[in-house]
């Protein structure tokens, strides 16, 4: 997608300049608007901008998590002990060990001392702030509520790090016994079964069907692997190609979801996450339109954006949003009951982040017990392996015995 470079003017005038990927002039001009600000020239960024420039659009990327999270933290804190934003920024600017977070900081503060707003500043870098933290920020500034607003973006970040961690931790046995396994059977193809393959050649006697699948995989992976290869690479790039696609995200997402083990697991953290962000723009004043379309792009998962859109289209023509969330398949019972007592009692924020507790000791209990649920799956999986092997490679012996008897 073509990077522009914008310079435009906020709602009090003050200069901001950035680049942004847009398909076109036009739709980056729309996402301008959206953002509050009055484009004044926009240019097409050179596809080559030096080796400098490529390197600090790639390590843009790469500011960790952790920095945002202990950013956010650290500046409610101050922000909330009286000390001046600006103030707040620099003081931040000088602890930060990310030269590339160190950067954008500066740029932020820089920003903000030329009369813009903090969360327009924040959404002059929307690869290092999300449209969803910038937002969140906008909504605090126009409520007065900044400090609990950053302590709620900080927990939900340090939560959603947490439980990364926790799923990298509890799936690393069984990504360890797979790949034992994958290079166990490399040495079975590579030295075993064409040993074998030459012993059974000498005997004149019909192979045994798994047998002969194994050498003609043994023969395959030994003359033809480059073409193995090929067609590996090319299924790879392909798949990562199509899944840029509108059409493959949305694919992907919906069949993430029917996943064994992983699948619940991942609504859950979905639900948790839409519940918890729901609750803390609606709390933080927000239009409960506007918060849906945040919401939408929020939990990362283009079926559940899709349904929350059409919650959002629903509410728009004046349906409550337990009814359109009732017919969807995704949104259990529990979840549209605790709405529903949150728009009947007026408390929709607090049964939101009930809801936000619950699947988040959900999600906590199902990351415990991963392993536990992974075993069974990763046992038959061996188990078919070894037996499938042993039987291709025994079964021939049992009639050579039989030919030497006689």
């Amino acid at each position: 997608m073509p990077s522009f470079h914008y310079r435009a003017r906020d709602k009090q005038g003050a200069l901001i300049t950035g680049f942004l990927d847009a398909p076109d002039s036009t739709q980056l001009e729309a996402s301008l608007d959206k953002m509050g600000l009055i484009p004044i020239s926009i240019t097409s960024k050179a596809p080559s901008t030096g080796l400098i420039d490529n390197l600090n659009k790639l390590l843009q990327n790469k500011v960790p998590q952790q920095e945002i999270i202990l950013f956010s933290r650290q500046l409610a804190t101050l922000f909330g002990a009286g000390v001046p934003l600006t103030r707040s920024l620099y003081t931040l600017e000088r602890q930060i060990e990310s030269p590339v977070f160190k950067a954008v900081v500066k740029k932020i503060r820089e920003a903000v001392e030329g009369g813009g707003s903090f969360s327009g500043s924040l959404k002059a870098h929307p690869k290092v702030f999300p449209e969803l933290y910038s937002n969140m920020v906008e909504a605090g500034e126009a409520g007065g509520i900044l400090e609990s607003v950053l302590d709620r973006l900080a927990f939900m970040l340090e939560k959603n790090a947490e439980n990364r961690a926790k799923v990298k931790s509890a799936t690393l046995y069984p990504k360890i016994v797979l790949g034992a396994i994958a290079m166990a059977v490399v040495v079975l193809m590579n030295f075993v079964v064409p040993k074998f393959a030459k012993l059974y050649a000498t005997f004149k006697v019909e192979l045994p069907l798994p047998t002969r699948i194994l050498i003609i995989l043994s023969d395959a992976f030994a003359s033809y692997w480059y073409i193995a290869a090929f067609i590996a690479a090319s299924f790879f790039f392909g798949l990562r190609f199509y899944l840029t696609t509108e059409s493959g995200k949305y694919n992907r997402d919906k069949f993430s979801l029917k996943v064994p083990v992983f699948g619940p697991l991942l609504l859950k953290s979905v639900l948790s996450r839409f519940s918890r962000v729901l609750a803390s723009l609606y709390k933080s004043g927000l239009p409960i339109l506007q918060s849906l379309d945040i919401v939408s792009r929020a939990v990362e998962n283009k079926l559940i954006e899709a349904e929350i859109k059409l919650i959002e289209d629903n509410v728009r023509a004046g349906k409550p949003i337990s009814e359109p969330m009732s017919a969807s398949r995704n949104f259990p019972p529990m979840v549209v009951q605790m709405v529903t007592v949150g728009e009947d009692t007026g408390n929709l924020d607090e049964m939101l982040e009930k809801t936000a507790e619950y699947y988040d000791r959900e999600v906590d209990a199902t990351i415990r017990n991963l392993t536990t649920l992974l075993e069974p799956i990763l046992l038959a999986f061996i188990f078919g392996i070894v037996l499938f092997l042993a039987l291709a490679i025994f079964l021939p012996m049992w009639d050579i015995l039989k030919i030497v008897r006689r």
